[in-house]
């Protein structure tokens, strides 16, 4: 596995608030590395510390290949101001401007798959999603090696949101690297090689998808009726009792589980199984393990 870039013991602060605290990690060829965390985490301000934009107080980037010099990478923010008398295909054909080599015109139509009543009107008459859209193929123009994405599927409906990643994966099969934010865990699950968890400015997960999802567990829900059946303190399971008049079972074997609920009398026609996403999973077996890591849900992490 070859690695592009190292990204050692980064740390910024902003008038004496850490944002950043001894961020490291590494970016791998040819890999879809997801950078997740709630607002305020410090994954905006870490893509700006990466191209540049921002200087780090201290630590260190090694890049030897220079990917993330502006004609090796591109970067797509959370949001881009489009000029308003700007028509779309003007836009695109600015953007070849800046390029020797750029994507061919016929490409970049077929990737934003706009008619060309869209290519013709003015970029702000476009919806959310197409905005986003255009603003995505239009950070591959110049055939970048290396891609960084800031919640790229904001504002996106479905439809384009599945396109985009259909796009994502053409783009891995070429070799690129790519570096993104996300708010939506299913599609870290889906499509990420690797996934870094940010929090309060720590890394506190850092670990390929692959072997997360070894662990991953299930979730059974049933009426807190049967709470006092459940013994609280049993090993291999967590117990979480919700205010909806329900309790929540994480396991990593849901056989062994079921069997353990016949032997108490539960009706099982009672009990909603489903899937644990590989995150809430990595962190509940370490409270297994006896961490002392606050282990909440990620719903309430991001």
């Amino acid at each position: 596995m070859i690695k592009l870039i190292q990204i050692s013991n980064i740390n910024k602060s902003f008038n004496k608030r850490c944002v950043l605290k001894n961020i490291s990690f590494d970016i791998e060829q040819g890999k879809c590395i997801a950078l997740i965390g709630k607002n305020g985490a410090g994954k905006s301000t870490l893509i700006d510390i990466l191209i540049g934009n921002v200087n780090a107080n201290s630590g260190e980037i090694f890049d030897k290949d220079k990917l993330l010099q502006s004609e090796n990478r591109s970067i797509m923010f959370q949001k881009t101001m489009f000029p308003d008398q700007l028509k779309v295909i003007e836009i695109i054909n600015l953007y070849q401007s800046f390029y020797e080599n750029p994507l061919p015109l016929e490409e970049i139509i077929e990737l934003t798959k706009f008619d060309s009543s869209q290519l013709n009107q003015f970029v702000n008459k476009l919806s959310g999603g197409q905005q986003r859209l255009l603003d995505f193929v239009l950070s591959l123009i110049g055939q970048p090696q290396l891609i960084l994405l800031d919640e790229p599927t904001s504002t996106m409906d479905i439809e384009i949101r599945e396109y985009f990643w259909s796009i994502i994966e053409n783009l891995k099969e070429d070799n690129r690297t790519i570096l993104y934010t996300s708010h939506y865990i299913e599609e870290v699950e889906r499509m990420s090689d690797k996934i870094i968890l940010i929090e309060n400015g720590e890394i506190i997960l850092n670990d390929s998808t692959s072997h997360i999802r070894t662990n991953q567990q299930s979730q059974i829900t049933l009426s807190d009726e049967y709470i006092r059946k459940l013994k609280l303190d049993k090993d291999d399971l967590v117990i979480q009792k919700n205010h909806n008049g329900t309790i929540k079972i994480i396991t990593s074997n849901v056989n062994d589980t079921i069997l353990y609920l016949q032997q108490l009398h539960i009706n099982l026609d009672d009990i909603e199984i489903q899937k644990v996403s590989i995150v809430d999973s990595y962190f509940n077996n370490k409270k297994q393990r006896g961490s002392n890591y606050d282990t909440k849900l990620l719903e309430n992490r991001i």
